[in-house]
């Protein structure tokens, strides 16, 4: 399936999307503005408007039109669901298949495997980009009635006031806000999973396996909460992903499963997979729904109240065990 794996294609229908835009937007705008100019400056010489001035105007005014809807006939083609360059054509997903482009260039791949690759960076990339999308929403739009709710268990519960200028991982907590190192492409210090200790307990982190020590402590508080309730959740000990272990999932694991490396909050010890577990004490199996697995509608339901939430319920590749801090940032 033709799906734009290629640096030439993405500029060329990014540039193309903004120069249609610019046409349906700008163009119809300055041309009423050129016409209405004409009409005060004649005014102002006290020249009459004539028959022909109006035709001239009209025919002008004719062609804008035409050129808006053929514009706009172009547009609704090249953002159809079918057109894959549609979806990846994004500046941040071009920025980051430029950077890995070279840097497959540079190494010793068959073409092949240089293009199978290239794909899974493109899907992949569109899948953060849905994700970074998503966490936007979450934090924008959590809806009014849970942004009162989060508020209201700020206001009564300790663990969700964090408030350190301690740096775990180039992560550190202000007034319950995860700041974040950002990623810069090229730049391997900022890729997330490089930072990981080796020893977390000799390294100022409060649990054996990396985690965020504020991150870890809200889990603790909703795991221990969940069994208080009856229900059953254990965390990942996998809590700081380490970037070589990231390079493995994403070239192994289906594409758009994995991050790309270097983009996994798993990398900054924010992030967990859960395991849900059913009344006869075993994992509830994939396919699994809130109602089916009672744990994990416990845990969708209530996340909030720990200043936590589970991003990928709405993603193309959907995952209902990963959960992060409701409020990130990065720095």
């Amino acid at each position: 399936m033709f799906n734009c794996n290629d640096l030439s294609l993405l500029n060329f229908t990014y540039y193309f999307k903004l120069s249609l835009g610019i046409i349906m937007t700008i163009i119809p705008v300055l041309v009423l503005e050129l016409i209405f100019i004409k009409v005060i400056r004649l005014k102002e010489k006290k020249k009459k408007i004539d028959t022909k001035f109006i035709v001239k105007q009209l025919k002008t005014v004719f062609y804008t039109i035409v050129f808006f809807f053929l514009a706009y006939a172009l547009n609704m083609a090249i953002t159809s669901p079918n057109n894959k360059c549609n979806m990846y054509a994004k500046k941040d997903i071009i920025k980051e298949y430029k950077s890995s482009l070279k840097e497959v260039n540079d190494s010793d791949m068959t073409e092949n495997s240089k293009v199978e690759y290239m794909e899974k960076v493109l899907i992949t990339a569109y899948e953060n980009y849905e994700k970074d999308d998503l966490n936007n929403k979450v934090k924008e739009k959590t809806t009014n009635n849970e942004k009162a709710k989060v508020v209201q268990i700020n206001n009564k519960s300790d663990f969700l006031k964090e408030n350190s200028d301690k740096t775990l991982n180039t992560v550190y907590v202000k007034n319950g806000v995860f700041y974040y190192q950002g990623y810069v492409s090229g730049n391997y210090n900022t890729y997330y999973g490089t930072h990981c200790p080796s020893n977390p307990l000799k390294e100022g982190y409060n649990n054996p396996y990396g985690y965020n020590n504020y991150f870890y402590n809200r889990l603790t508080k909703f795991i221990e909460d969940a069994g208080k309730n009856g229900y059953k959740i254990t965390m990942s000990e996998q809590g700081c992903r380490s970037y070589q272990t990231q390079v493995y999932y994403y070239k192994t694991m289906t594409p758009g499963r994995a991050a790309p490396p270097g983009w996994s909050f798993h990398g900054l010890g924010i992030a967990s997979d859960l395991e849900f577990y059913g009344g006869n004490g075993y994992p509830c199996p994939y396919g699994r729904t809130d109602n089916s697995c009672p744990s994990m509608g416990w845990a969708h339901r209530n996340a909030y109240k720990y200043g936590l939430v589970f991003p990928l319920l709405n993603a193309s590749y959907k995952e209902d065990w990963h959960v992060e801090p409701v409020n990130k940032q990065s720095y």
